[in-house]
Order: C-alpha cells, then structure tokens, then sequence
C-alpha cells in the first residue's frame, strides 16, 4: 500500500494517480482515510497525553513519598491507578481504527512512475521495441489449439470429463517440453545469480493480500473451503510474502528464480483461447522476484526484462517489448511492461510475460524492511516472468510446426529433450 503521508500532505496527487488508472470508483476511499486519520491521530494524542500524565503524577507520587508525605500522595495515586484503564480504552478504539484505515488503504492503487504512457486499453500501450524475423511458411498454418488436438499430446475431452473445462492431460513429446522449457529458463536465470526456489501452492489470505488488492484478485483465484487457504495465481504472491515481517539485508538485491504451478478460475475469457491450453486453469511458470533498495529498482527492472528477453532469443522466438499504459496494468504496480510472442496463425503479438517494479507498495502490507544506514525503511519489490510455460508452449507450436504436423524442437532445447530435435504426431 501507499504511504499514507501521501494522503496527509498531498491527496490531490492521489486522487489524480486513481483518475488516470480510470479507477475513478476508488476516489472516495481517499477522503474516507483522511477522515479516519484525523480522527487516529486525534486518539494517538490523547493516549500519549494521558501517558504524559501519568508519569507526572508518578513524579510527584515519588516526590511526596520522599518527603514522608504518604498521605497527601493518596489522592495522586488513586488517579494514577485510573490512567491505564484510560490508555487502554483510547488504545483499543484507536487500534480499531487503524486497522479500518489499512484496509481502505490496501485498495488504493500504486503511485504510478512517470514513465507510464495515458491510456486505457491494450491500443494505448507503447511498443518499445522488436525482435527477431517473422516465419514465413509455404503451406497453411495452424492455430496452436488445433496443433495440440491434431498432434494428440493434449487430451481435454478426459481433462474435462475428471476435473471440468480448461483442465487437461499433456502427453507424450508435450510432457517432455514442459519439462524442458522450466529446466531451461531456471539454468539462464542460475546462471545471473537468481536462487532457484519453489513455492508453497497455497497462501493464507493475508499472504495474498500483501502481494496485491486481495477484492481485485479474488474471482481469479481458488478458494480451500473451510480453511483460510487459496491455490496460487502465480509464485510472485509467494516470494513477495518470503520475507514477511522481516529486516533483511538488501545492499545486494536478493534474486529468486520461484518454481510452481499456478492456478486460476480465468472467468469470463471465452472464443479460442478457451480451446488448446493458452489460458487454462492449472499452468507452470518460472518467475523472477527481487528485493532491492530503492536506488536500484531502475537497473533491476532492465535486468528482469533482459532476462526474458534472452530466453526468447534463444528460443529464436520473435517478440516485441511493450510499456502498459495506465489502465491497463494492477493497482499493486508502479509500471509494467510487457513481452508479447509473435503468433503465426494469429498474425499478431501476444502476452507471455511481463516485468513490473512494485516500490515498496508490497513491502509497506509485508513489513519487509532493511538498514539504511540511519535507520530502516521498505524495500523495493520487482517482478518479471521469466517464463509462463503453456503460453510460451503454444507460441512454441505455432512457430516451428512442420509440414508433415510434427514440431521441430529448437536448438537450445535439444539437450533438454534428451536429444530430440522432433515432436511427432502422437499415435
């Protein structure tokens, strides 16, 4: 969440940070934690007045006892025996207010960096830049969602009939890609310093809350029932909960390469991409997550970005690199950009990842803090995919489908696919 001195001393510049990410909804919210906060801090005074108070009365107790006056100290200690019951009632109606005021707080959006371009839709994003030749191919392509059908390595007639739509069984050479891809993507990533960690597949309702807007996520995510559990959306809620309520040491960022399958209701997407398994509800992914000190957010955002983009180098896959616009990226950043993969059969980008720096937004929930050197203070959070497995699957097909309906394998890949450099059709 945002510092709420941001409120205190400058609300227009909140407001206006709402009103761009065309949350005009969330406008009131800042108002009401003003008023909240007036009334906190009203409280906070008479609870350190009192206390004020009664270290005097203590003073004069000990000065009268002193000077063998006990009974003109009676009084003064039937009023000092009063005090804490005072504290604690102030004490409890401010705590209750407090929390009242973290929890509107923990539903105003990030601060976003002055180099997010206005906007509100994916048209208004930014294209940063581009790489790699697009594949031209002298037979009719194929979608990635009829290659998998056709090929036979993914069956979700029987992922459906045991688990319900977008569920599904992988097969055969698809099962050993899978494997490949995550193994590959951890090894660029160990190579960069980045520990190779795998996270818990579920997180208690405060963890999910202190990586983003927990109301925002909700509907995305799998709820445990009757236990205060959720299946994870993505590893980066995990890592940003690792250092929950700690002071580290970030004078090196710390990197983790997290390692997990992600799970999601994705409600409300429907034409082909609920075909094939582009967007399915259990997915692998390999995610970046660093913490860093404030001054270098900036270079550790250019690395994660660098990072995938290498990876889809390698997999001599083209892409282009595109900065979201305001209303298009969560209220828990303070930029993101994107990678989009060309697909084929689509003539066109699409998402496999993004990059975004969170400033201390997650720190601040998580009070995740380090040494400045004066003092403490919340470290910076950033996070990038490094890889989204079945996505980047699926542009994998398009781009190195075969005549024949095999796949070819790319050449970083072999190694990891025990040497095959062909994907057949599964019989």
């Amino acid at each position: 969440m945002i510092d709420i001195k941001l409120i205190r001393e400058n609300p227009e510049l909140v407001r206006a940070n709402i009103t761009k990410k065309f949350q005009e909804d969330k406008l009131p919210l800042v108002d009401k934690v003003a008023k909240l906060d007036a009334g906190w801090r009203k409280e906070k005074k008479k609870a350190d007045d009192l206390r004020s108070e009664r270290n005097k009365i203590s003073e004069q107790i000990n000065q009268l006892m002193k000077a063998g006056k006990k009974s003109d100290a009676k009084g003064l200690i039937t009023d000092a025996k009063a005090i804490p019951a005072k504290i604690e009632k102030v004490e409890k109606k401010s705590m209750k207010r407090a929390e009242e005021i973290k929890g509107i707080m923990m539903k105003i959006p990030n601060m976003m960096d002055a180099s997010v371009p206005d906007g509100k839709a994916e048209t208004d994003n930014v294209e940063l830049r581009k790489w790699g030749k697009v594949p031209k191919f002298d037979f009719d392509v194929k979608g990635h969602e009829d290659i998998v059908e056709d090929t036979r390595l993914v069956d979700s007639v029987r992922g459906a009939k045991v688990a319900g739509s977008r569920f599904y069984y992988l097969k055969g050479g698809l099962v050993l890609l899978n494997n490949a891809l995550q193994r590959f993507a951890l090894d660029v990533l160990m190579k960069k310093d980045f520990v190779p960690i795998q996270t818990p597949y579920m997180l208690n309702r405060d963890a999910v809350s202190g990586a983003v807007a927990f109301e925002d996520f909700a509907e995305a995510i799998y709820k445990i029932d009757d236990e205060d559990l959720y299946l994870i959306g993505t590893s980066e809620h995990a890592l940003a909960a690792l250092h929950k309520d700690e002071l580290i040491n970030v004078k090196t960022p710390i990197k983790y390469a997290g390692l997990s399958s992600c799970f999601r209701k994705e409600a409300g997407s429907h034409g082909k991409d609920t075909k094939g398994i582009f967007r399915v509800h259990r997915f692998e992914k390999v995610e970046q997550f660093v913490y860093c000190e404030p001054k270098d957010a900036d270079a550790v955002f250019d690395e994660i970005i660098a990072n995938q983009e290498e990876i889809f180098k390698l997999l001599e896959i083209p892409y282009r690199v595109v900065a979201l616009c305001a209303g298009e990226f969560g209220g828990s950043m303070a930029k993101t950009h994107d990678l989009e993969g060309w697909f084929p059969a689509q003539n066109r980008y699409r998402e496999l990842g993004s990059t975004s720096n969170a400033s201390d937004y997650q720190a601040r929930k998580m009070k995740t803090k380090y040494h400045t050197g004066d003092g403490q203070a919340f470290v910076y959070t950033l996070n990038g995919t490094a890889m989204t497995v079945q996505r980047t699957m699926c542009c994998l097909l398009e781009n190195y489908q075969q005549k024949d309906g095999s796949i070819k394998v790319p050449k970083v890949l072999v190694p990891y696919m025990g040497g095959l450099r062909k994907i057949e059709v599964e019989k």
